[in-house]
């Protein structure tokens, strides 16, 4: 992913979250292996997952394969599905969830804003 549109997603979630302070972000990008370890330790499911955030440390863990399997599953570019997961796995770590139906519509209701200013169909 290109730096300049990283910095792009950034500032987009950070102004629709309404982020005034300067906050630190970790963002990697894993492997299937990897991926299917840490979503095992970390939420007790032996599978590979697309994104995993972690809100106390600021980090946001995108398996990329898994993204690009998506992308073609759902007929769209990995870009956007990357975008769409980036923005997915930073609203995490900014505390939204999607565990209650009334979370569930105010993080989506924003992701949705988010990713319509990216350019990206909040639908992927």
């Amino acid at each position: 992913m290109p730096l300049r549109l990283f910095r792009h997603v950034l500032s987009e979630c950070g102004q629709a979250i309404g982020g005034r302070r300067e906050v630190t972000l970790s963002v990697a990008f894993v492997g299937d292996r990897e991926m299917r370890r840490l979503n095992l330790e970390w939420r007790g499911k032996n599978k590979v997952t697309d994104v995993l955030s972690f809100e106390d440390v600021g980090e946001v863990l995108v398996c990329y394969p898994q993204a690009r399997r998506q992308a073609k599953e759902r007929r769209h570019s990995t870009r956007d599905e990357i975008v769409f997961l980036l923005v997915h796995g930073i609203l995490h770590t900014f505390g939204f969830d999607h565990v209650r139906s009334t979370d569930a519509k105010q993080m989506f209701v924003l992701q949705t804003k988010i990713l319509e200013r990216l350019n990206v169909d909040p639908t992927v």
